[in-house]
Order: structure tokens, then C-alpha cells, then sequence
């Protein structure tokens, strides 16, 4: 494998905070899961049934991506990776992945297409500049594969080899505060089937497609795409001990949900009526930041 680049975008929007830290080595992404899409059938399966065009993808491209119930709300999201014809990957935070392989396994069918945890090796990250194999696990990455997103100071890289990463808390959940500041949310499973992608203003990332055609969700995205009928979007909020999936309110009437926080509860997004402008206070001095 080699270094994968995303064309349709490669400058994240900038962060609202700075960088304290700076990992000397790349580090391990927890809850982050790796799924192997094999067989003759996959690309044509992954374009029927995610949210993004994967047949735009070639060899050594990614893109940001995402599952959809059938009422058009977010049951998984994820990057897709194209490694070659007949093999793809899924890198999926947050979720069970075990969870996502069911669901897509009921719409199988005579599909030759198989889907597998990846067991044997590692998924690890670093941030700013890109560092060396060697930098990353201490050895050499001799069957790994580098993933780009972004560039400058957030900039950031995903490794996958046969050697793990260090343990660096800190440093993992500033690549869960650089994911929330560029509208990158994780779903677990207590966020699933909530939100639509425009709710998550998806659309900042290129996340969905409105011109491939089918895929479950696909008229309701449309819909509210062309209507513009999303009265919700994803704001960055501060304040203390936010929880996600806690509601917000402002003059004790409910006006969003938190969807990701940081660990300490400082800093995260939600998801708040499009009409409350940035600055505002919610109720327990939540502060809204910018519109993601």
C-alpha cells in the first residue's frame, strides 16, 4: 500500500483553538475500526448503498462517507478508501463495527462481496507535519499505508501497520477536537439513526452525493438538498461538562443536542436550530461558536 490523498478537498476548515502538544511519534486511535470490502461486487455494492459517489474514487483516493437509514438519518459515517479494483476500505470511529457489517450484510444478497475486520494490523495517527515509518512504530512500516488529510498545522495522518502506535491520550483526543472543529462527527450507537447528513452539515465535507443516484435516504437527502427545508445545523459549542447526545436549551425550550464533546466536556459540537446566531448563550452557560 502507499499514501492516499482525498481530491475533493484538502484544506480542513481552521481550528477554534490551538495545539498544546506536539507527538513525537504517531499514536493509537481507540475506538477507530478498520473493515475490509473484498470481491468482484464491492464497488458496485458501496455505491448503492453509501451516501458518496465511491465510483468517483481511484486507486489511492478517499473519501468522507456514511450509511443512511432508509428515512434518510445517519446510521454510520466513515471514510472509504479505494486500494485497488475489487478492494476498498472502511475506517469507522466510534461505531462496533461488527454492527455496520450486519446491517450491510442484510442487502448482500447475490453480491460477491465480503466484508472483514482487519485483525492483524494497526490503525495509528499523527498530527502536523507527516512523519517517517520509523518515527511512527520505532521499525519499519513495511506493509502499511499513509492516509493525508489536510495540510498545515491540523494537518493529519493515518497509519495502518503491523506495529501499533504509543498510547497518548492527549494526543487522541486532540484528533477527536481537530475531527469535531472541521465537522467530522463520530457516531456511536447512542447516536445513530438521529440526524440527516445536512443536520451534520455534511455537505461542508462533500460527505453525500445529490448526482449518483440511489442509495437508502437518497430522496430525503435530495429533498431537503433542493427544498431547503434543514432548519438545524452543526455548531462548535464551549462551555462545561458537555455530554453527548444531552439536549440544549435556550429560555428553557429545547434548541439542539449535543452530538460529539471533548473528554474534559470544555468543547464540542451540536446540532442547534440554523436561526441562533454565533455568540448566543444557551441555558448552563453553553456559548455557540461558529456554524461548522
Amino acid at each position: 500500500m502507499g499514501r492516499f490523498i482525498h481530491p475533493p478537498m484538502v484544506n480542513p476548515r481552521a481550528m477554534p483553538f490551538k495545539l498544546n502538544f506536539s507527538p513525537a511519534k504517531g499514536f493509537r486511535l481507540p475506538g477507530h475500526a478498520v473493515i475490509h470490502a473484498t470481491g468482484p461486487d464491492s464497488q458496485a455494492f458501496l455505491q448503492a448503498q453509501c451516501m458518496n459517489d465511491v465510483n468517483a474514487l481511484k486507486d489511492g483516493e478517499w473519501q468522507y462517507n456514511g450509511w443512511l437509514s432508509p428515512q434518510g438519518r445517519v446510521f454510520a459515517l466513515f471514510y472509504v478508501i479505494r486500494i485497488e479494483d475489487g478492494h476498498f476500505l472502511l475506517i469507522l470511529p466510534a461505531l462496533p463495527p461488527q454492527l455496520l457489517i450486519d446491517g450491510l450484510r442484510r442487502f448482500v444478497f447475490r453480491s460477491k462481496v465480503r466484508f472483514e475486520i482487519e485483525m492483524s494490523r494497526h490503525l495509528s495517527g499523527s498530527i502536523g507535519m507527516p512523519i517517517t515509518p520509523e518515527e511512527l512504530i520505532g521499525g519499519g512500516l513495511d506493509d502499511g499505508f499513509l492516509l493525508q488529510i489536510g495540510q498545515g498545522e491540523t494537518s493529519r495522518q493515518l497509519h495502518l501497520g503491523s506495529k501499533a502506535g504509543i498510547s497518548d491520550f492527549d494526543a487522541a483526543q486532540r484528533w477527536h477536537e481537530i475531527d469535531m472543529a472541521a465537522g467530522w462527527v463520530w457516531i456511536d450507537e447512542s447516536l445513530q439513526d438521529i440526524w440527516t447528513p445536512h443536520m451534520l452539515s455534511l455537505q461542508q465535507l462533500k460527505a453525500f452525493s445529490l448526482s449518483k443516484g440511489c442509495y437508502p435516504g437518497q430522496e430525503i437527502v435530495a429533498r431537503t438538498h433542493y427544498l431547503g427545508k434543514s432548519k438545524r445545523g452543526l455548531f462548535i459549542v464551549t462551555g462545561k461538562n458537555l455530554q453527548p447526545g444531552a439536549p440544549l436549551f435556550q429560555e428553557n425550550r429545547e434548541v439542539g443536542r449535543v452530538a460529539n464533546s471533548s473528554y474534559d466536556g470544555s468543547m464540542g459540537v451540536a446540532v442547534l436550530n440554523a436561526g441562533i446566531p454565533p455568540e448566543s448563550t444557551l441555558d448552563g452557560s453553553v456559548m455557540v461558536g461558529e456554524a461548522v
